[in-house]
C-alpha cells in the first residue's frame, strides 16, 4: 500500500485496490483508498465498491472527495464573484471620472444650435374622416322604425 501511494502512479493504486477485493480484505481496500487518495479516481472506487457490494467501506472516501470538490467550488466562485466586483468597481470608477458634457459658450453668450419650432395646428374632424356632405346626410336620416335601435352615423352596428 505505502510502496503504490509513494510510487504516484494511480493505474497501479486501482490494480491493487482490485487485488484486495478479490482476497475479500474489505478493510485493507478502505485503508488503500485513504493511503492512495491522490491517485485514485472516483468514479473507479465508486464502480468497484458497487460491484462488491461495500459501499460502506467506501463512504468515509467519498465524504472526503465531496468536501474537497465542494471547497474547491466554493473558493471558485468567491474568486469569480470578487472578480465581478472588482470589475463593476472600476467600472463605476471610471463613469465618475467622466465629466459632464459642458455647454458651447461664446463669449458670454450661450450658443443655441437648434430653437423650438412651432407646431402647426390640426383641423378639426368633427366627422371622423368623412366628408361634410355624407355626415350631414347621416345625421338627417329618419329615425329608426319602432323596436329597433337607431343606427350609428358610421354605417356599423356594433
Amino acid at each position: 500500500m505505502l510502496f503504490a501511494a509513494e510510487s504516484k502512479d494511480a493505474e497501479l493504486a486501482e490494480t491493487l485496490l482490485q487485488w484486495f477485493l478479490q482476497e475479500d480484505r474489505k478493510e485493507c481496500f478502505a485503508a488503500c483508498l485513504f493511503a492512495s487518495y491522490d491517485l485514485l479516481h472516483p468514479d473507479v472506487v465508486l464502480e468497484l465498491a458497487w460491484r462488491h457490494n461495500i459501499m460502506d467501506f467506501a463512504m468515509p472516501y467519498f465524504i472526503q472527495v465531496m468536501r474537497e470538490y465542494l471547497t474547491k467550488v466554493d473558493e471558485f466562485a468567491a474568486k469569480v464573484m470578487v472578480d465581478k466586483l472588482e470589475e463593476a468597481e472600476s467600472q463605476r470608477k471610471t463613469e465618475d471620472d467622466v465629466k459632464e458634457p459642458q455647454p458651447m459658450v461664446f463669449g458670454q453668450q450661450l450658443m443655441l444650435t437648434a430653437a423650438a419650432s412651432p407646431v402647426a395646428a390640426q383641423p378639426p374632424y368633427p366627422t371622423y374622416g368623412y366628408p361634410p356632405a355624407a355626415a350631414a346626410a347621416a345625421a338627417a336620416a329618419p329615425p329608426a322604425a319602432a323596436g329597433y335601435p337607431a343606427q350609428p352615423a358610421y354605417g356599423f352596428n356594433m
